[in-house]
């Protein structure tokens, strides 16, 4: 059927452009061509719709797309009659029927509603916002389009009834169905999103050049326009039927819209030929206001997209400083662990500063978790974290390695024994328990002090097993010489 209907198309099509003689019987044929044409447009797509779930929203479009189409036939069909009554009148010639200037805008608002109301998922508000400016662009720059057409050098070209329901109403619905098509989510596939809205531009065209072209006697040309644009609507629609399936496929999202770009490039170049071709008349003051209006929503857009923007580098700064805290700090104690500890160590190692380091275990521990329990042993080291940081200097990095296993570095180390031995009584001190018992552990430090942080670490933990073997609570310091 789409071979036939194409090849029926560019054989009217060449009969109408190239031909005069018959010119009543070429006017009844066109509409008549042109009303089968709506008619089976509408047949697919109530047979579309039929396929989906109630449920689905992809039916509502495609009811209100085989709706809007009935719509648009009984207006072929009503134009139809008056050709065949008045083939030469500038109605049948130009298609601008009252019955069928009516239907079309009546059938295109249907449309145009169903897409813009088209459920669209977005992530943000932000996101929302800048899908109906992307929409307020495409539109604003269809309705420039259609205006432009039905404006002559002295002013209008019909009437105020054909200007809204002509070349205007048309172009809006080939945007909007353009736009949903580009959202990824439309519930249709490349024939409509593609094939929709360049139909419903020629069908513009052919409205609005229409009482010129019959002026100049060429209203042939009309009825190419106008039978090639409902031939190609009708073979998007059945293509869409006989697709598996009556969605468009969810396509990459793009991290933008390309489309209120070539609205505003469209605009821009439609301006500069009015004023190479035309000059500054009428058309090309619908231009500027039409540049005007799409760059100031473009704007618009790109503040928004600024915003954010904005959000997003702060919603990236916040989870990398919870992925920084996560990396280098103690979960249950809110210390340093042993990467920041060690990261510690070798800035202050490369500075060539000494540094005293003091290695902290844990005496008694076990024994509190076999009696009463992992979370009395969990309090006993949130407990001992917060009085090794009372001990601790104010400048003192504070760390839990791991387990019982605590470590404190120091750029003061002169006074590391004697802080050694706070935070010796400062652990010994009892501990008590959520259920009222009282527990006790002790600390065993080694302590060493020097500039090199390999070195460091490895004397102090020697200096710590000492220290365990020597008794509870004890502080063994590495000596001078072995640094």
């Amino acid at each position: 059927m789409p071979a036939v209907a194409l090849t029926v198309a560019v054989a009217l099509s060449g009969w109408f452009v190239l031909t005069t003689a018959g010119a009543r019987w070429q006017v009844v044929v066109c509409w008549a061509v042109v009303a089968v044409f709506a008619s089976m447009m509408s047949y697919f797509g109530f047979r579309t719709s039929r396929q989906l779930d109630r449920a689905d929203p992809r039916r509502r479009f495609w009811t209100a797309l085989g709706a809007g189409a009935a719509i648009f036939a009984a207006g072929e069909w009503a134009q139809l009659v008056g050709a065949v009554r008045s083939p030469f009148s500038l109605a049948a010639l130009t298609g601008t029927g009252v019955v069928r200037t009516v239907a079309l805008g009546l059938g295109c608002v249907l449309i145009t509603v169903v897409v813009l109301t088209y459920p669209i998922p977005h992530r943000s508000a932000h996101e929302r916002l800048c899908y109906l400016l992307d929409l307020a662009t495409v539109v604003t720059a269809a309705g420039v389009y259609g205006l432009y057409w039905t404006v002559s050098a002295t002013g209008m070209a019909h009437n105020l009834v054909a200007v809204a329901a002509g070349p205007v109403v048309a172009m809006l619905t080939a945007f909007a169905v353009c736009r949903l098509y580009l959202s990824g989510v439309a519930p249709f596939r490349w024939h409509i999103g593609v094939l929709g809205p360049f139909a419903a531009g020629v069908e513009a065209l052919a409205r609005a050049l229409g009482p010129e072209l019959v002026r100049d006697g060429h209203p042939g040309v009309i009825f190419a326009l106008t039978v090639c644009s409902h031939a190609l609507l009708m073979i998007a629609v059945r293509a869409q039927f006989r697709s598996a399936g009556a969605g468009g496929g969810r396509a990459r999202k793009r991290p933008f819209s390309l489309l209120p770009y070539v609205a505003l490039w469209s605009t821009f170049t439609l301006l500069v030929v009015t004023l190479a071709v035309r000059g500054f008349d009428l058309r090309a003051w619908v231009a500027v206001a039409g540049l005007a209006a799409i760059t100031a929503i473009v704007v618009a857009r790109q503040l928004v997209a600024f915003v954010d923007n904005a959000e997003l580098l702060r919603e990236r700064d916040s989870l990398t400083a919870r992925l920084h805290t996560m990396a280098f700090t103690d979960s249950l104690t809110g210390l340093g662990n042993r990467a920041q500890f060690l990261d510690r160590l070798e800035q202050v190692a490369a500075e060539g500063a000494e540094v005293g380091v003091m290695l902290i275990d844990l005496d008694d521990f076990k024994p509190v978790n076999d009696s009463y329990g992992h979370a009395a042993g969990d309090a006993v080291l949130v407990e001992t974290a917060a009085r090794l940081r009372a001990a601790a200097g104010p400048d003192d990095v504070v760390a839990r390695l791991g387990g019982d296993e605590f470590a404190v570095l120091t750029r003061h180390p002169q006074d590391v024994t004697a802080v050694a031995e706070k935070i010796v009584r400062a652990v010994a001190e009892p501990c008590r328990l959520t259920g009222g018992e009282q527990v006790q552990v002790q600390a065993s430090i080694g302590v060493a002090t020097g500039a090199d942080a390999a070195v460091l670490l490895r004397r102090a933990d020697e200096a710590m097993y000492e220290a365990k073997f020597a008794g509870k609570g004890s502080v063994r310091s590495a000596a001078v010489d072995q640094i």
